[in-house]
């Protein structure tokens, strides 16, 4: 079998969402390798192709500036946001009373509330209890492709216990508003 690496050689698919493209398929030539026609018993020479899932469409920014910046520019409920950011662990949570996220963010306890129903039904946070919240990362993440899909499956396991939760604590609720 002989060998040659190369480089990516183009994009062969994207998987799109509402937010555009997250992830690509690439295509890579491993090399090449004889195959046996089970029909003929001809040995051919083939090419061997593999697919790549990547990620894409993502920027790289400096977290601390943009805070600063994001501070200088919004308002109260920026300022909640920037707290938030700031407290985001590597895995995507924040463990914060809004009490606590009030008197960092020197926001009143209303304005801290309202933020943090606004990011909950844009799905950009997820509230796990009083005082622990977790950042959808497919919105925002620190590290690897690896690190990012574990952290996403976490996430998506998180959302089913809420709603499992919600269900069973209304069912007659979650029955008639699926049914609209």
């Amino acid at each position: 079998m002989k060998k040659q690496e190369s480089k990516i050689i183009k994009k062969t698919k994207s998987t799109l969402t509402k937010k555009g493209p997250t992830t690509t398929k690439k295509m890579k030539v491993v090399g090449t390798q004889n195959y046996l026609n089970q029909e003929t018993g001809e040995l051919t020479e083939m090419q061997v192709i593999k697919l790549e899932d990547r990620d894409f469409n993502f920027d790289k920014i400096w977290l601390f500036h943009i805070l600063e910046a994001l501070d200088l520019v919004g308002g109260g409920k920026m300022k909640v946001m920037t707290t938030l950011l700031k407290l985001k662990r590597k895995d995507n949570m924040v463990l914060a009373t809004q009490q606590e996220i009030s008197d960092l963010s020197e926001m009143s306890k209303p304005i801290v509330n309202q933020t943090l129903k606004l990011l909950i039904s844009s799905n950009f946070l997820q509230k796990i209890r009083n005082g622990a919240y977790f950042i959808n990362p497919e919105m925002l993440f620190n590290g690897g492709k690896n690190s990012r899909l574990n952290v996403l499956i976490e996430y998506n396991n998180a959302k089913d216990k809420i709603k499992e939760t919600q269900v069973a604590e209304n069912p007659d609720t979650f029955i008639q508003s699926e049914e609209e």
